[in-house]
């Protein structure tokens, strides 16, 4: 193999600038087949050892910053791993696979250091917001619990204006109530306070219990529920049981809370070896749940900032600031799973949730 010529193949890295850089070409799943000499360096080992290796052995979630360099067309700093030392890569793919180019450079120092500083204001900010908890909770459960009351009659009697008045405060409060809530629960999703807790359960089961859990919301509205286990899917799975019910749970309540008709179906599938590897994804046990909506049509504009409530508030989306705080979490418990989840969305047919977990 003549890497100068793959290299000259490329296009966008210069042979002679890049080959004083560490460089190592890989295969489309990670198998590394050849390296230079400084990459034996930086990555301080053998270029024999490198030859035997896989490019994930030694730097951290490779394969999705991979894809996410050929996608946004940049460079992407990467971690060594278990080493505190970062690199800026560049890929470049071709027919053999990959070819990483990796350059120190100073900037990283200080772009880690600037993303462990807010790493630690958001820690903060969220353990400051689950410490005053209670103190943002309970106020508005007393207004809740006394508006509900009054409008019931125990009060006294009402006349038709104060009755329209106290429906008001108490449809309001409860709104307010569950959006503290659903903040609460991101910035627990944050901090990763969950241990994750492996059980055998019957994921067809957990979903109809979802499902009826949600019936009161949905009954009141003109949707039907469809569950599909396909073909040689097992129901029995390993994982965590009470983070995948909150997955499904939020998923549900940010279709429910945009629809008011319609079907929801749920697809309980085995996904492609070329999905995970889309998605970057090594080859294990996973199992794949959509959730699509006949009558949740999204813009692409909203597709864009559909788990990063953060980003929303400074955009024309801000509408829709509660549902990205409900997605965000989802974002966060599946990552804590070393799943993946996106949102595709077809003009005028339907929006589908996928989610992807890994099973034992």
């Amino acid at each position: 193999m003549d890497i100068k010529k793959i290299l000259f193949r490329t296009n966008s890295i210069d042979v002679e600038k890049a080959l004083p850089d560490a460089v190592v070409m890989c295969t489309k799943d990670g198998k590394i087949e050849w390296v230079n000499d400084v990459a034996a360096e930086i990555f301080e080992t053998s270029k024999m050892h490198l030859l035997t290796s896989n490019i994930s052995d030694f730097i951290e979630n490779s394969m999705n910053l991979i894809l996410n360099s050929l996608v946004l067309q940049k460079p992407v700093i990467t971690k060594f791993v278990n080493k505190e030392v970062y690199f800026d890569m560049t890929v470049k793919e071709i027919n053999e696979g990959y070819v990483l180019d990796f350059r120190d450079n100073i900037s990283n120092e200080l772009n880690v250091n600037n993303i462990n500083i807010e790493e630690n204001i958001s820690k903060d900010k969220n353990n400051f917001l689950l410490k005053i908890a209670n103190d943002l909770k309970s106020p508005i459960q007393s207004i809740v619990g006394f508006s509900q009351a009054m409008a019931d009659g125990l009060g006294g009697e009402l006349n038709e204006q104060q009755e329209k008045y106290i429906k008001i405060i108490n449809k309001n409060s409860t709104d307010l109530m569950y959006f503290i809530a659903k903040m609460l629960q991101l910035s627990q999703t944050e901090l990763d306070l969950n241990t994750i807790e492996n059980k055998i359960f019957d994921i067809q089961s957990l979903v109809s219990a979802v499902i009826k859990y949600n019936e009161q919301l949905y009954k009141e509205k003109e949707i039907k529920f469809s569950i599909i286990l396909e073909e040689g899917v097992k129901k029995t799975i390993a994982t965590d049981e009470n983070i995948v019910k909150n997955i499904l749970q939020n998923i549900l309540e940010a279709i429910l809370k945009s629809v008011d008709l319609g079907e929801i179906v749920i697809n309980i599938t085995n996904p492609s070896s070329e999905l995970l590897f889309e998605k970057g994804l090594n080859e294990a046990n996973y199992i794949q749940i959509s959730i699509s909506s006949s009558s949740m049509l999204l813009s692409e504009n909203e597709l864009d900032f559909m788990f990063d409530p953060y980003k929303i508030l400074d955009s024309s989306n801000r509408k829709n600031v509660l549902r990205a705080m409900i997605l965000a979490s989802v974002r966060n418990w599946i990552q804590q799973l070393n799943g993946t989840v996106w949102v595709e969305s077809q003009i005028l047919k339907n929006t589908c949730f996928n989610v992807i977990i890994p099973t034992n």
